[in-house]
Order: C-alpha cells, then structure tokens, then sequence
C-alpha cells in the first residue's frame, strides 16, 4: 500500500485535510476497523463479559477472550494467561511496582535511567521512597543511549528491578535493552526486567520471548487502536508471583465475611469491568496491523527518519539531540527560539506537533535544554509532510 491508501484508513484525515500531523509519539491517530469495532459493540452487542449467562455475553466473553489469544500470538508469548489489560502503560507501570513491592526489603535497589518517561520513572522513584529502596541512574552515551559499561557496574546482589524504554519517549532513541537484559541476568539472575515498550511498539516488530524481558508494557493509543486500553506482559511464572493491584468483582474467586481467594491469571489483575469496546478495537487494529505493517512498511518509516534528519540540515542554527538509532522521532532546538514559539508558530501553519521536556524532565536538567521540539511521524506519513515542516521552519522569521 502507498501512503494514500493508508491515509485513507485513518478518518481523522479526511476531517483534517490540510493538517500536517507529526505528533505520533504523543498519541497515534485510530485507524477504521477500530472505529468501527467500538461502533459494533455499543450499537449491536453491548453487554458484559465474564459474568452474565445469556447470548450476547457470552458472545461478547468469547471475542473478549480471543483478542486476548490474538495478542498473545502478536506478541508471541507463550500463553494468553500472560496478557494482562490495563487502562494504558502507566497503570501498566505501577501495577507492577505495587505488586512488587511486597518482595522488596529495605537497602534493595532499582536501576532505571534519566531517559524514562514519568510513567517508568516517577513511579520507580516514588516506590523507592516510600519503601526506604535505592534508586540507581544509569547514565547515557554521548547519542543519549544506556552506557552498558555503567549499567555493568551498577548491578549488585541487592538489584531487584532494572526499568528501561525500548525506545526514548523523548528522543526517538531505540535503546539497547536486549543487551541490558542479558548483562543484569548475567550479573544477578533475579533481577526483574520491565520494559516500557510505548514508542516502540507501532514501529518494531516485537517478540517477547526474544527480547526476554520480565514484564513489557504498551499503550493502544501509540498504534492506531484508541485510548483507555494498555497491555502488560508478563511471564507467567513472574505474574504468579504478584499481589493483585485493584480489589473488586472478577478478579476474586471465593469471597466469606473472614477472607478472600484471588482469580487465576490473568483476571486477578483485571477488577470490574474492563473497557470491552477498547479491547474489542485493539483485537481489530492488531489484525489491521498484521496486514499492512509489512517490510516494506518498515522500511519505509526508517527512510522517512532519514530523510527527515537530512531535510533539517538546511535550517539555520538547529541541533538535533540525537542523531543514530532513531525510530519514529526527532527532537531539535533552533538558537534563540524557545520551543514553545516554534510550536505555537507551527500550529497557525497548520503543523501539529509536541514541544516541551516530553514527561522527561530529569533527562533536560541533565542535558541543560529547555526542552525540545519533537516531530514524530508514523506509517501514514511521508515526504511531503517532511517538506511542508522544513518550508515552515525556513520561514518562522519572515512569519513572525
């Protein structure tokens, strides 16, 4: 498919003819098959899964359950009892470090890096607080990736939890977490990896068992399918080990005045009822995506990055933050613009994007920015988006 055909898939277009949209890292647009799975289910088929007995739940209950196998496959986990629906990755994130926390003693330590969005960072950092913990920054390389050798060296008997990006929220960087994982399991076989996989999981191919992370966790609103859904993955074995996060109906198995047995995986994690319609939308962006995200796809996003890192040489006086490994984002500054008048001058121009410290504030203070200017595109994207934001940079003082 060209990009026009995708285009055409995303409504959001064809209301919005003349934007140009290049904030894909802050949310991606929703593709039509999502649309019209919500659509479906509040029209057509609107009732309860897991309790009722009656046609419509237990239809509603079989396709409920089966999107979860269909991201299992996607994902290539090893069961369906490994899929845990959330409201998005940070209720992913602190799930994890609440259910955690009851294996932590005093002194033990957490290794994250200044990199991390707030989501996998200020909720590591405040659990290290509150349970006298020791929390460990890694720091990055000159191109803004993990320093490996620092992370070699960071790694103790007491480490129980190294969290870390897939991909920088902030800066597009596609971090080395395969060969992090391999040395904190090397150095300390108990240590929990959790990978926040929010930028990454539009733009790679991801399979869990190769990456061999404890737990992984993504939003649906960063590939195409909507907000209000997430997905942590855990190994199985890792899961049985947690306490459940939220109490109420579903995640319980026998209940007396005196006590309470906790459901099986995955629905111990999984109280009340779950937003059905947004899973129901995620089951059908993941088919959607099966179908296009080919190769060709791929490399195409790669080439666009490329193009763009080059189209950005012409502008006078830009940095770039990082340069080499870059997926799906760019972040820059202009001298003597602050980042926030770039973006309100783009958006009167009709050019959509983020501006700011990107929910990585600890990251700035290092690096001694104000923050960024960051274009991120996705799959529907193209050159002549590229073009338009490179003529609205060369012209924000004649605009001005």
């Amino acid at each position: 498919m060209n990009t026009a055909n995708l285009k055409s898939f995303f409504p959001f277009f064809k209301h919005n003819p003349d934007l140009t949209y290049l904030d894909n890292a802050a949310t991606t647009q929703i593709c039509q098959p999502a649309l019209t799975a919500i659509n479906e289910y509040y029209c057509r088929s609107h009732s309860n899964v897991h309790r009722s007995s009656h046609t419509t739940a237990k239809a509603n209950t079989n396709q409920f359950e089966q999107v979860r196998q269909k991201l299992a496959h996607w994902l290539n986990a090893d069961s369906s009892k490994e899929i845990i629906w959330t409201k998005g990755a940070t209720e992913a994130a602190n799930l994890l470090a609440y259910s955690l926390s009851n294996q932590f003693s005093s002194g033990d330590e957490v290794i994250t890096s200044i990199t991390e969005h707030h989501a996998n960072f200020v909720t590591w950092q405040q659990m290290c607080i509150k349970l006298n913990l020791k929390l460990k920054i890694v720091r990055l390389t000159d191109d803004l990736k993990i320093d490996l050798t620092h992370l070699e060296s960071l790694i103790t008997p007491k480490t129980k939890v190294l969290a870390l990006a897939h991909v920088a929220n902030a800066t597009g960087v596609k971090q080395p977490i395969e060969e992090a994982i391999s040395i904190a399991r090397e150095i300390n076989p108990e240590t929990l990896c959790v990978i926040d996989g929010s930028q990454a999981v539009c733009h790679l191919n991801l399979d869990v068992k190769q990456i061999d992370a404890d737990f992984y966790f993504f939003s649906g609103h960063k590939m195409f399918a909507g907000t209000g859904i997430g997905v942590l993955y855990g190994k199985q074995i890792r899961l049985e080990q947690l306490n459940p996060f939220h109490f109420g109906g579903e995640m319980v198995n026998q209940v007396s005045v005196e006590a309470t047995s906790f459901n099986q995986l995955p629905y111990k994690f999984e109280a009340g009822t779950p937003n059905i319609a947004a899973v129901f939308a995620l089951g059908a962006t993941v088919d959607f995506l099966s179908e296009i995200q080919t190769d060709t796809v791929r490399q195409r996003e790669s080439q666009l990055i490329d193009y763009l890192l080059h189209q950005l040489q012409q502008v006078p006086n830009l940095s770039i933050l990082a340069k080499h490994d870059l997926v799906g984002a760019v972040s820059f500054n202009i001298s003597n613009w602050h980042p926030s008048d770039v973006s309100e001058i783009l958006s009167q121009m009709n050019i959509a994007l983020r501006v700011g410290k990107h929910c990585a504030m600890p990251l700035f203070n290092e690096i001694n920015q104000d923050g960024s200017v960051r274009v991120s595109i996705s799959l529907y994207n193209d050159k002549q988006d590229i073009d338009k934001l490179i003529a609205a940079l060369l012209d924000l003082e004649n605009f001005l």
